[in-house]
Parts: structure tokens; sequence; C-alpha cells
């Protein structure tokens, strides 16, 4: 069982973005694009709720960005109401997170395994996210090991020469 992240997008970016002078559908984009790449190394299941006030959504909207739920609320609708929905009708994970510096939200989402998460908590977790990949891209380049290694080192040497022999024209 995988464990879910539910995201209150927009208090996340006004937490911890300088978003008074950036356009929003590029802090959403940057959001999203590092929550995927959370969950692609941490194996678990993300969805990120947005306000519709700060859309010109009407109705609610689901999309899938990269494996990430995106969900819009619709019009009069809040992202804590989403977020409570979605808390309550998850039962299928070990652990449900919800990150969110609402306090309203905080007191309402609790039952067995929700637990909430800061956003400031959530930050760090990412930073230390961002680290531990760096670390391991590093030390598979050393290494020559993993995905992050030129393709000279995964061939054996006939083939090399035979491709090197392609590429220049060689016979």
């Amino acid at each position: 069982m995988n464990d879910l992240y539910i995201v209150d997008g927009y208090n996340f970016i006004f937490n911890t973005q300088n978003s008074s002078s950036a356009d929003l559908s590029v802090l959403r984009d940057k959001l999203v694009f590092e929550l995927t790449q959370f969950k692609k190394y941490y194996s678990c299941e993300l969805v990120v709720v947005f306000d519709a006030k700060r859309t010109s959504n009407a109705g609610e909207s689901r999309h899938l960005d990269d494996s990430v739920v995106v969900i819009f609320s619709k019009k009069g609708q809040t992202a804590d109401s989403i977020v409570e929905k979605l808390v309550h009708a998850s039962d299928n994970y070990e652990k449900i997170f919800v990150v969110t510096s609402d306090y309203h939200q905080q007191k309402v989402i609790f039952r067995k395994n929700v637990y909430r998460k800061s956003i400031n908590e959530f930050k760090k977790e990412i930073e230390i996210f961002r680290e531990k990949m760096n670390k391991d891209i590093t030390a598979g380049i050393i290494a020559g090991t993993g995905s992050f290694y030129c393709i000279e080192n995964r061939l054996s040497k006939n083939t090399l020469q035979n491709l090197k022999n392609f590429i220049y024209g060689k016979k």
C-alpha cells in the first residue's frame, strides 16, 4: 500500500514563494513539477488541489499532470472542501498526509492514518528529497552505475568498436 499526499496548492505557493510579482500559472507549474519528482522518488500517490477563485474555471476540473492529479475546485467551492472529501474517500492508503498550514483544515482532516504536514515541514521534506536526489545522481555518475552514465560504459568492447567504426565511416 502506498502513501497519499494531498497538497493545498495555493496554500503551499503563498507560504513558500514570493508570489507577489510572479505569474500564478508559472508557480503552479513549478509546484506540480516538483511534486512529480517527489512522487516518483518516493513511490507515493500525490494530489494537488487549487481553489478556482484564482482561475477562470467555472466547474471543478481534474487532470493528470505527469502522474500527479491536479484538481481545481469549482466556483464557490474551496480547496479545503475537496481535501476533506479526498481524505474521507481514500481508505486504500497506508498513510494520508495533508499538506496545509490552514488551521481550520488541520482540525477537520484528522482520523486514523491521516496526518497533517505544515507547509514548512513539507518544504523541508522537499529540500531533503532534492539533496538525496542530487547525491544519487552524483553517486551514479561517479560509480558509473545506474541510469546516469554514458552508453560507452554499457557496451561490450567489440560493440563499441563497431559503433565507432560505423560513426567514423571505417570498415
